[in-house]
Formats: structure tokens, sequence, C-alpha cells
């Protein structure tokens, strides 16, 4: 007998509207629609990153539904004080400060749950595109694009520690290429293993990661081979997220790094709801490895736009 079926026997004992959806109610009802018809209760949710994932439960098996894996965004309003102009390709024409940055980020399940329901395999993509919208001299190019699918086994161990608890365990196999050729070309494989904890309006995660070795490149050119074998320098080993929820605004910190050469980058966000499913999104990068082409750059960007899917 499935975990549903024994939760729904049990509680029939006690609510007559449930005793007699049992006896003659359609066949097809699911748990959801019992709680509805019955008003039953469900467990209290204490945090607001158990809040995304219950949502994102709920949706999971819908046919039509995708889920956001890291927040969506479009940044209109895109400004980098020190742009880099080795790997632009436009000349004579000069690359603008000012770009359209945007990200879209969706995940889907892939096998049923696992282990009780608390485990379970997805595939993610995410796309982050700078565009250099606003530059007619050089025919609006696209700057630069960063492809990164993931599959992401992930596991809700049901642990709490002094009011934290572990909403998920992780573990991906991760890919980031940037789609170019020659020596523009970038891209890096990695076993990433991942943690998030919460509390209240308080979320954290923490990553880190192994970089799959790859062949050195016989020549400069070669299309073979390690693109960017000093990646970890810039991009380091692992990478924190802390997100705050106060009144439907989010306030986000990603940081990531290299203790050893002392090189990564930061990234601050803070987002807050317009109309709808509408947000306005301001987001601060400082550091390296904003963008593969700009691993080894450093980046100094403030950005303006909308979020669609935040955080929390």
């Amino acid at each position: 007998m499935s975990a549903i079926s024994w939760l729904v026997l049990a509680a029939a004992a006690s609510n007559p509207c449930l005793e007699e959806q049992l006896r003659s109610g359609h066949g097809d009802t699911t748990l959801e629609e019992l709680r509805a018809l019955c008003q039953l209760e469900s467990d209290p949710i204490t945090s607001s990153a158990e809040e995304r994932i219950e949502s994102e439960i709920s949706t999971s098996d819908e046919r039509f539904a995708l889920n956001a894996h890291y927040n969506n965004y479009i940044l209109p309003a895109s400004y980098n004080r020190t742009p880099n102009e080795d790997g632009w390709r436009y000349h004579p024409e000069s690359m603008d400060n000012w770009e359209v940055k945007f990200q879209l980020s969706v995940k889907v399940p892939v096998t049923p749950s696992w282990f009780g329901g608390k485990g379970r395999v997805f595939v993610a993509y995410t796309n982050q595109s700078w565009w250099q919208a606003y530059n007619k001299d050089a025919s609006s190019p696209f700057r630069e694009t960063n492809h990164m699918p993931e599959i992401i086994y992930f596991h809700r161990p049901g642990w709490e520690w002094g009011g934290w608890q572990v909403d998920s365990l992780s573990l991906a196999f991760n890919h980031q290429s940037n789609g170019q050729s020659g020596s523009q070309s970038r891209s890096w494989n990695r076993l990433i293993g991942g943690m998030a904890v919460s509390k209240g309006d308080w979320a954290l995660g923490a990553q880190t990661w192994y970089r799959l070795k790859e062949d050195p490149k016989a020549y400069p050119d070669d299309p073979r081979g390690d693109d960017n074998p000093d990646i970890t320098d810039y991009m380091g080993y692992s990478e924190f997220l802390v997100v705050h929820k106060r009144e439907q605004r989010n306030l986000s910190l990603r940081v990531r790094g290299n203790f050893n050469t002392g090189k990564g980058g930061m990234e601050a966000g803070w987002s807050f709801p317009i109309w709808a499913k509408l947000r306005g999104f301001v987001q601060v990068y400082y550091g390296y490895g904003e963008s593969l082409i700009d691993y080894n750059v450093k980046s100094e960007r403030v950005s303006l736009g909308f979020e669609f899917t935040p955080w929390l």
C-alpha cells in the first residue's frame, strides 16, 4: 500500500467527508482534490524555501508546466564599466558599455520519485546572454551566450538542526559552454555537490565542484583539448548563496572564488513585485567569471530590469 493510501485511510476514521469520498467518490481523485473537498489541513510550511519546494512538487508532473531552476530575468539596462574588448569580433566598431543581459533557467523531472518521495532526478538548462542591443553600428550582435545543461539528483533528507532544516542535497553533472570555436571557445565539465538549508525567510545554499580533466591542446587553434585550463584559478571550486525574503522582496548574494589565487566573483540582487508575476530587479556583479568569455577578466556591472521567477 502506498504512503498516500495509508494516509487517506488513517484520516477517514475521523473525517466523515473523507469516508464518503472513499466509498463513492471518483476513482482518480487526487490527494489535493480530497484536501480541498474535505478541508483537510496540510503540514504547516515553516520557511520560504519549503514553500517554493512544495509549489514545485505540486506542478512537477503537469504536462505543460516547467519549473524554474535558477531565477529568470531580463535586464534591458545593463552597464559594464570595464568591458573586455579582447574577444570583440566586430572591429572597427567598438563595444558598448550598455547591453541587455538575460537568463532563462528551467528544470523538469525525468524519473518518478524515489525513497518514499524524497529523491528525484531532473534535467536542467540555463541560458545566460549578453546582447549588444544598442550597438547599431555593429548590427546589435549577441556578444556572448553561455549554455549550461545539467542532470541533477535532488534528495530531501528531512533533517533539522537548531531550527534550520535541510531542504535538499544534490549531485549533478554540469556542462557549460559558450558555443563558440577557435580562440573564442570556452567550456568545462564538472561534478557538483550541493546543499540547501532554510529557516523562516532565510535560505542558504552551498555548492562545491570537481572539474573533469581534459587533454591539453596540441596547438593553439586545436579544436580539441582544454579551452581554458586555468578557469578554476578565477572560478574556484565552490559557490555560496544567501537569500532573504521580506514582504515579497528578495535580497540575494552569490559568492564564488579561489582562496589560493584570491580571485573570484560576487553577484548581489534585489527584486520586488510590480504587477502579477512581473518583478523589478536590480543586479550588481563585481569580479571574475561573470561569463565564460570573461572568466579571467574583471567585470564591474550594474543592471536594471525585470525578474519573472525569484529565488524565493
